[in-house]
This record gives structure tokens, sequence and C-alpha cells, in this order.
């Protein structure tokens, strides 16, 4: 089965040094919204992971090329460490990257808190994007929402419940 959403499909994009974000459009395609959304998250996922945010620099800048206007960032890079694998492997200490003027949302982590991170990598093998609401059916989630998904995705770790990315089950009714 594909799926139909495509969010935080970013990239870094080298000007002049200063690096600044380009995402893609995020689209939650309403059939992936019937699916259930830990199996959604996890397959359109490069990792999930549980990790501590220790702490975030903020960037903000511009640049200016010949005869064009101004364009400003303004980045967040968090750095996490990783408590706990589910998939892909993350190194232990990963950079969790929100550029807070694009288009799309981006997931700000605070320091000192605990997520499970559904994330996408982006073009290091140590920098990441978590999923956000607005661009997926499961965000990435502070870790006192995440009962229910870590129960899931414990199961699937066990083999008593896998995910199968090519036929993910439905939305339970609630």
């Amino acid at each position: 089965m594909k799926l139909h959403c495509n969010w935080m499909s970013a990239g870094l994009l080298l000007t002049v040094g200063l690096s600044q974000h380009v995402l893609a459009a995020c689209v939650v395609a309403e059939e992936s919204k019937q699916l259930d959304p830990v199996e959604v998250g996890f397959c359109e996922s490069d990792a999930v992971f549980v990790g501590k945010s220790e702490g975030a620099i903020e960037t903000i800048g511009g640049v200016t090329e010949e005869g064009s206007d101004t364009k400003h960032f303004r980045v967040q890079r968090s750095t996490v460490r990783v408590v706990d694998r589910f998939k892909g492997a993350p190194s232990d200490k990963v950079t969790l990257i929100a550029d807070l003027y694009a288009k799309e949302p981006a997931y700000v982590f605070e320091a000192g808190k605990t997520y499970l991170i559904f994330a996408k990598q982006l073009k290091s093998d140590t920098e990441y994007a978590g999923a956000v609401a607005a661009c997926s059916v499961q965000p990435t989630l502070p870790i006192a929402d995440a009962e229910k998904a870590l129960k899931q995705l414990e199961l699937h770790r066990k083999g008593q419940k896998k995910i199968d990315c090519n036929s993910i089950r439905p939305k339970e009714k609630t």
C-alpha cells in the first residue's frame, strides 16, 4: 500500500554557508486518516524513537541573492539523546531541526522533555525533522501523551502485532 501523505519532506539548501530548510507541501490524504495512525506514522517515518531533548540553539538570519529580496530564516536545532529505538538506526544523539519560518509547521522540542518521535531523516545521518499533526496522522508526541502508541510499538517489536506497511490496518473505532 502506498501512503498518500508527504510530511516534512525536507532537505538542506546551503546558501552562502548558511543552512535553510526547503519543505514540500504537507497534505494528509483522506484515506490515510482512515488507517491506524501509529502504523501510518511508523511506515511514513525513517526513524521512530524515544528521545530526550537536551537543549536547543536557534539561528536567525537572512540571505540576499543578487537581484532578489532577502530570504529570512529562523531554524531551531535541538540536540536529542535517543533512549529507545523502534525503527531506523539513529545514533545515540541526533539533531532535530525545525524551520520556524517555513510555510508548513515544524515540531519544536523543549529542553529536558522526553518525546516519542516519528521522524524524517534530513541531509546528514544525524539530522531529522519530527512529524507534526498538520502533516501526519501520527505526529511526534510528548512522552506523557504517547502511552497507547508506545504499547503498540512494543507489540510490534515483540512480534505480537507486526506492522505491515503494505497492509496497514484500519483505524480502530473509538
